[in-house]
């Protein structure tokens, strides 16, 4: 058994993973507000599973190496700063530890696994508390090396004199949605929440109002998100040959989500037909919430083959 360990600005999930890549005893916690009581917590639940697994697979934000296990930035969670956590908790527990971006891990499950198998060129969007975009070829990731074949070169895009200022508007806002984290989904089911003047942020409940038309304003608010979404989508085709797209996140489990996506990337796309590449598909990961500890696990189990 391989315990599966997802680090997100919001929650700490785990699970322990078979050989056939099944969860088991899934949990989380809520992610800690510094760093003392991170390495707590962190260490409390391996602690907890230590005796049963020959390994710990990490799926964190931000920027890793994921060779030495060490976080140069923990993307929303700003104490994981230069962290080396895989050097650390493989001295204290004596086990084999492997850290991936939560994206690349949620990316790499739908490749080998999920809806983006056998795809020549796919991404998955990590919708969460900031946006995590993870890029795939043929069931495994993209490496430095390999990412120049998957660019889109300018030959290949429309010598339209009018497209062009269009893909640079969509890059613009592309930018700025990042810069400003509009993608997060915690941040939409905040802002409906208040809408819904409901005590606590609630998906269920917000997703349960757009299906029933609640009202103009959260209709509104959905629509703006969708856009966002679909504003990165179409940038990255622009700048990569992508054959399909995959959104994870817990909130991929809404079907109203991707639907609505689905119709803001169709609107934009009908905008300019001109682009030079044809539309593609998008649908949630095969395995929603659980891409990222099953894309960890898999890391791990590849990684240690070797």
């Amino acid at each position: 058994m391989i315990l599966a360990i997802d680090i997100g600005g919001t929650f700490i999930k785990f699970g322990l993973v078979d050989n056939d890549f099944r969860i088991s005893n899934q949990s989380k916690v809520p992610t800690p507000s510094s760093l003392d009581n991170f390495w707590i917590t962190l260490e409390s639940i391996i602690s907890s599973f230590k005796n049963g697994i020959s390994g710990i697979a990490i799926a964190c934000p931000g920027e890793i190496n994921s060779k030495h296990g060490f976080i140069f930035k923990g993307g929303l969670i700003p104490y994981l700063t230069a962290i080396p956590i895989g050097t650390r908790l493989s001295k204290t527990f004596q086990l084999p530890v492997k850290v991936i971006n939560d994206a690349d891990a949620a990316a790499l499950a739908e490749a080998r696994y999920g809806s983006l198998q056998d795809l020549d060129c796919g991404a998955a969007l990590v919708l969460g508390t900031g946006v995590g975009l993870g890029i795939v070829s043929q069931r495994d990731l993209l490496t430095p090396l390999s990412v120049a074949r998957y660019l889109r070169s300018p030959s290949t895009q429309s010598k339209s004199q009018t497209a062009l200022p269009f893909q640079w508007t969509l890059f613009k806002q592309a930018l700025i949605s990042l810069v400003d984290n509009k993608g997060s989904a915690v941040g939409f089911v905040h802002e409906a929440s208040q809408i819904l003047a409901l005590e606590q942020d609630d998906s269920l409940v917000v997703f349960s109002a757009l299906d029933e038309n609640h009202s103009e304003q959260l209709k509104r608010l959905f629509k703006d998100y969708c856009h966002e979404i679909a504003v990165l989508i179409l940038n990255l085709q622009s700048l990569f040959k992508l054959d399909g797209v995959v959104i994870g996140g817990g909130i991929s489990s809404q079907n109203t989500l991707i639907e609505g996506i689905v119709n803001a990337y169709e609107e934009l796309f009908n905008e300019k037909p001109e682009l030079g590449f044809e539309p593609i598909t998008i649908q949630a990961c095969h395995f929603h919430n659980d891409s990222n500890l099953l894309g960890a696990a898999s890391y791990f189990t590849s990684e240690n083959a070797l």
